[in-house]
């Protein structure tokens, strides 16, 4: 019953607001904007990575999301800004609004941009540029973040981001050692003509970044970097490359590699990504996916991911109908 006036809220919102609401100050400069947004994926999956190893056909909730964003214009040119992000996830119980994805506010000038809350971290958004990185590893959307971005630096295409966990009770990263900051992010990115690179690290004060194949490491860096070719604006034609690169602190390997071929309304995808630990035996994954846009916001996409791992070997094959609002 308590998830009835979070769902009425939502619905009186879309109606009131038809996505998106301006409203002006009587002085100048105190605009503000609201933005109600969201996602849905839906569709069947296709595979045999169950306990018995036999194929079955299921049906795939991928996700329901909504959020509502804002900015504030202030004085001197500043701006603030927030967002909440909210989930739906399947539980034994049933299902409702019951996961946050991102709930963050901040400002933002000629100083960068300084963002306080639940948020992706560094890594997360300068990392993982592979189209298929299902064993890329990193906190992606910590609680207690505190952030700070400065873009295109002095006009030049390069850009940096820095951030901490100020979580001195030890919440989101559990035992923790320190009194104060437990996690930071550092990254560093460009971006000019047809490339967009970065390089990353991250630490915990204790391990708590968990792995694909089990355990945690307190240490991650690596490279990220993507490539554009065959661009023709007028066919909307374009090829990507792009090389994902991840050192795992006390375990090993990461690497990824993927082909984005985008030609009208459709994309051909192909990708391969690798884990090379200690003591584990060698893990690969390759992957092909088809999108094919029926709008802006609604699109139809197929992809199939063939695993292996010494002698074994699994598949899984999704198609999904998903709508952007």
């Amino acid at each position: 019953m308590r998830k009835t006036p979070i769902i009425l809220a939502a619905a009186l919102l879309s109606t009131c607001a038809s996505q998106t609401w301006a409203a002006g100050g009587k002085e100048k400069g105190n605009e503000s904007t609201a933005t109600l947004y969201g996602s849905i994926s839906q569709g069947i999956s296709i595979g045999d990575r169950n306990k018995d190893k036999k194929t079955r056909v299921d049906y795939l909730s991928d996700h329901i999301r909504f959020g509502i964003k804002g900015t504030e214009a202030l004085n001197n040119g500043m701006q603030a800004f927030f967002n909440f992000h909210f989930t739906s996830k399947e539980t034994k119980d049933g299902s409702g609004v019951n996961g946050l994805r991102e709930a963050y506010i901040g400002l933002k000038g000629d100083f960068g941009k300084l963002t306080l809350g639940r948020q992706n971290t560094a890594w997360k958004s300068y990392m993982g540029k592979s189209v298929f990185d299902d064993a890329a590893i990193g906190l992606a959307r910590p609680g207690k973040v505190i952030r700070y971005d400065l873009d295109n630096i002095g006009g030049s295409g390069f850009k940096f981001a820095i951030d901490g966990i100020l979580d001195g009770k030890h919440e989101v990263i559990k035992g923790g050692k320190n009194r104060a900051f437990n996690a930071y992010d550092i990254a560093i990115g460009y971006t000019g003509g047809n490339i967009d690179a970065s390089i990353g690290y991250q630490s915990t004060s204790v391990p708590a970044i968990e792995t694909e194949l089990g355990g945690k490491t307190d240490k991650i860096f690596g490279a990220s970097a993507a490539f554009t070719f065959l661009e023709n604006k007028d066919k909307k034609q374009s090829l990507e490359w792009a090389l994902d690169y991840q050192h795992h602190a006390h375990f090993g390997e990461f690497a990824a590699t993927s082909l984005d071929y985008t030609l009208g309304a459709q994309k051909f995808r192909a990708g391969w990504e690798m884990l090379d630990y200690k003591k584990e035996k060698f893990w690969q994954q390759y992957h092909l996916g088809y999108r094919y846009n029926l709008s802006k916001r609604t699109y139809t996409e197929a992809k199939v991911a063939y695993r292996t791992q010494g002698g074994e070997h699994d598949y899984l094959g999704k198609i999904l109908l998903r709508h952007e609002f």
